[in-house]
């Protein structure tokens, strides 16, 4: 029940900050502010660096261990007047907006010490033409390792912002274990192939880590694949949870069924995995050609 409050609370919080972003908007005269305010960053503690998102070079992403602060100094100005500012940090695991593989949602298995996602929704009130604030954010002890979206967004009096300035990426490592799992696979043997709609590609392999592979509740083993033609991405059936029966090692053996539905053509497969903390291992791709 209270993770359903905390719910609630951020999307009344969300609403409001909406809401008065609509009623600004509809100022009427001849002196009509349209002049988003800005925002600047005078101190922050750590430093960002590049870093790989999704595929892709972010050039600024803050690399925080759990427990650590994260501290801004920032000053935000207007030509008229300043309203508030929210900050938003949600997990990117689903790599929403960059494409890439994404792990299938599946039910938490019963392990114990699950990790918890860092989650930070706050508005707060600003006035004047310029305000100086410090922030200060905390990763939980236990944060789930990977890749979060960090944004601060700044209104105005007049409803005026700018939806894509402020935005920034988080990299949170769990400091309990920080060591990816080793994936290995045996089979397919090639790393290129075909293979005929209706029939069945044989992965055998293995996962390991120096520690367990289950215990925070994150641990996954899955096979998605990439439509080459469209760049659509999809996941799969192939799905395997570390519940607390596996420890840091666990083989696999399956056959997955290329569908009928799908139209001949290229396609990537990939094969993810994650430790219990969501530590990722180093993907294996598989170039195949779907035939009639």
């Amino acid at each position: 029940m209270q993770a359903i409050s905390r719910t609630a609370i951020s999307l009344l919080s969300c609403s409001a900050f909406l809401l008065l972003l609509a009623a600004s908007s509809c100022n009427t005269g001849d002196d009509i502010d349209v002049t988003p305010p800005s925002m600047a960053i005078e101190s922050m503690s750590p430093a960002p660096a590049p870093y790989e998102v999704c595929g892709s070079t972010e050039d600024t992403v803050f690399t925080l261990r759990g427990g650590e602060t994260l501290r801004m100094g920032l000053a935000f100005t207007d030509d008229a007047s300043l309203s508030q500012y929210k900050v938003d940090i949600h997990n990117n695991f689903d790599c929403h907006g960059h494409g890439g593989s994404s792990a299938p949602g599946v039910a938490i298995p019963n392990v114990s010490s699950l990790t918890e996602d860092w989650t930070e929704l706050s508005i707060s009130p600003l006035s004047g033409t310029a305000q100086a604030v410090q922030l200060t954010l905390q990763a939980p002890e236990n944060v789930t390792a990977g890749v979060y979206h960090f944004q601060i967004q700044v209104l105005d009096e007049s409803g005026n912002d700018n939806p894509l300035a402020n935005f920034y990426s988080i990299r949170a490592i769990n400091p309990q274990d920080e060591e990816a799992p080793a994936l290995t696979v045996n089979l397919p043997a090639g790393q290129v192939f075909s293979a005929a709609k209706g029939s069945s590609i044989r992965f055998q392999g293995d996962v390991a880590d120096g520690q367990s592979l289950s215990e925070g509740g994150n641990g996954l083993l899955f096979l998605s694949y990439t439509d080459l033609s469209s760049g659509n991405t999809f996941a799969t059936d192939a799905v395997v949870v570390f519940d607390e029966g596996v420890d840091n090692h666990y083989a696999f053996d399956f056959e997955y069924t290329v569908p009928t539905t799908l139209k001949a053509g290229n396609y990537r497969f990939r094969l993810d995995a994650f430790d219990g903390v969501r530590n990722a291992a180093a993907p294996a791709f598989f170039e195949v050609t779907v035939t009639d």
